[in-house]
């Protein structure tokens, strides 16, 4: 998982890579993000995955232009292209289920 502080231009290029780019945004005060990626990460320990995590608070064109209606959001994109959008992570054998469609 990356967890740093990328400039949106950077995302942007991370999401128009060649193969499956999974981006996780969150809010910091947001709980429901507490929990979601405590979700994320066991279903990582099971099913070998990398992802991006960002602070939504600093992306709002990212926001606009994929439309994130909340936090979390687990968007997943194939070869640049937004295949799904996450909101309710429900447990992690949903995440399983979701992210083995995209293998």
């Amino acid at each position: 998982m990356m967890k740093e502080q990328l400039e949106t231009q950077d995302i942007y290029n991370l999401i128009h890579s060649e193969g499956i780019f999974i981006l996780y945004g969150y809010a910091p005060i947001c709980a429901n993000c507490r929990i979601a990626e405590r979700m994320l990460k066991l279903t990582q320990e099971i099913h070998d995955f990398e992802y991006t995590a960002i602070d939504l608070n600093y992306h709002v064109d990212i926001i606009n232009d994929y439309k994130i209606t909340s936090a979390p959001a687990l968007l997943i994109f194939e070869d640049g292209e937004l295949k799904e959008n996450v909101y309710r992570f429900e447990s992690v054998t949903n995440l399983l289920n979701i992210l083995e469609r995209h293998r």
